[in-house]
Parts: C-alpha cells; structure tokens; sequence
C-alpha cells in the first residue's frame, strides 16, 4: 500500500514540475524579450527560435529609439495559464505590463528539449 501511494504521489508531482519549468521558462523568455534582453532571452528559448524570432529582434534593435526602450521598461510579466498539450510541450499564456502598455495578453509555446524546457516559436512554412 505504501509503495502505491508513493508511486501515485512521486507520479504527481513530477507532472506539477513539468508544468511549473514550462511556465518557468516561457515566463523568463518573456521577460527577458520584453526588457529587450534579446542575449539573455537566448538562453530560455530553442535553436530555432534563436534563428528565427531573436535574430530577427537583434537585427531591427538598430532601428529602434533607445529613449523609446528606456520609457517602456521594466515590463513585468505574469503567467496567467498554462496548458500542458503532452509531456514535452505546454502553451503558456502571460500578461505583460509597461509603463507604455497595459494589460497586453500573448501565449508562448515551450517545448521541452533535452530535459529542459525552452521558449519556441515554430517556424512558418508558406
């Protein structure tokens, strides 16, 4: 009897630490993304979401108002929900707040990789 509740609570609580590293990650993605962190963004998201969303980021920071990035920042970030749609991926759905912007809703899908979790963004094909 022991055995099988031990087994039934272990297999709890690992599900719950899948679902917390998810929102984990998709929580640091997006923080880091929306203090414009590209560098330390790169470090929650996969290889394909480097190639695609951040290089794309990096390379239009030139354009963009430095006085513009300091009025916008810190952003702050809440996870909202989290729906786990298999055992290695979730969407997690965060609200992010500016002194710009309010209340802006957006999800991120994280896949896990490896054993970790990690920010991606899939890549279009037309």
């Amino acid at each position: 009897m022991f055995c099988t509740i031990t087994i039934i609570v272990f297999g709890m609580m690992s599900c719950t630490s899948d679902e917390q590293k998810a929102q984990k990650a998709a929580y640091n993605y997006s923080y880091e993304m929306a203090n414009y962190k590209l560098d330390e963004a790169e470090k929650y998201a996969t290889e394909e979401t480097i190639n695609t969303t951040i290089t794309t980021g990096k390379s239009l920071m030139q354009f963009v108002d430095i006085d513009y990035i300091a009025s916008d920042t810190p952003a702050k970030i809440e996870v909202t929900k989290t729906e786990m749609t298999s055992d290695t991926s979730a969407t997690v759905t965060l609200v992010k707040n500016t002194p710009i912007k309010k209340d802006m809703q957006f999800t991120v899908e994280v896949r896990k990789r490896d054993g970790k979790w990690l920010a991606h963004a899939p890549q279009r094909t037309h």
